[in-house]
């Protein structure tokens, strides 16, 4: 669940496991409404589902989850808590799905902030090969797309001398119908094992708005498609 999400403690990690277990136990007897719902992310994609706590056992919880919802639990081993009875979202590590009977068990509970859900735009991974370059006065990044919003876009790419944040200058990007040159903003930098990211900002005209709408929305059915047709 990479960047998607921060620890917020509210009391130690301990008592505020305990307060979260006694909670959920309170929802499975029925003494709290039933409010419960999950929230994961499938490349960027909300899977955000209603689910049922069956039993609770020392300190793992067994809860009733839709299908699509325990796919993604399984690839990502992690899920968040949503309910109007805890005092923030809660962060659960995931220690066994079963697909088929959509049953998971998740234990190791703490509160936590989803960050993605302050994001203004919708952000979708990007699959194939497309490639971008940010150029600003003596620099240039050339690379390949991570994932695209309407307000930025990630590109993998790879300079000698990592340039400094905040650098005005424009992005081209090979989507259909482009490419197009778009005003921006290189925000910072990110090196993880493998690549690194350059962050971008973007301030698309009407026609590379359009194009990049179009290509969001054809992703989010991809991606939508791919997570059901792994279910059957």
């Amino acid at each position: 669940m990479n960047d998607s999400y921060q620890l917020t403690p509210v009391a130690d990690p301990q008592q505020d496991h305990r307060q979260i277990l006694e909670t959920l136990a309170a929802v499975g007897k029925g003494t709290l409404a039933n409010d419960l719902r999950l929230l994961n992310y499938y490349q960027s994609i909300p899977v955000n589902y209603g689910a049922t706590v069956e039993t609770i056992e020392d300190d793992t919880v067994e809860l009733s989850v839709n299908q699509q919802q325990a796919v993604v639990m399984h690839i990502e081993k992690q899920t968040v808590l949503k309910s109007s009875h805890f005092p923030h979202d809660v962060l659960a590590a995931v220690s066994y799905v079963n697909v088929d009977k959509c049953v998971a068990i998740v234990t190791k509970f703490a509160y936590a902030e989803v960050r993605a859900e302050r994001r203004q735009f919708v952000r979708v991974e990007v699959k194939e090969r497309i490639e971008g370059t940010f150029t600003a006065p003596g620099v240039t990044v050339a690379g390949t797309l991570n994932d695209i919003s309407l307000g930025g876009v990630a590109l993998v790419g790879s300079l000698p001398n990592l340039p400094e944040s905040d650098i005005e200058g424009t992005v081209s990007l090979r989507l259909p119908g482009g490419p197009f040159e778009i005003r921006a903003k290189l925000l910072r930098v990110i090196e993880t094992p493998g690549k690194t990211l350059f962050i971008i900002e973007t301030r698309p005209g009407a026609q590379a708005e359009k194009a990049i709408s179009q290509y969001i929305f054809q992703r989010q059915v991809e991606i939508i498609r791919e997570l059901k047709d792994s279910i059957f």
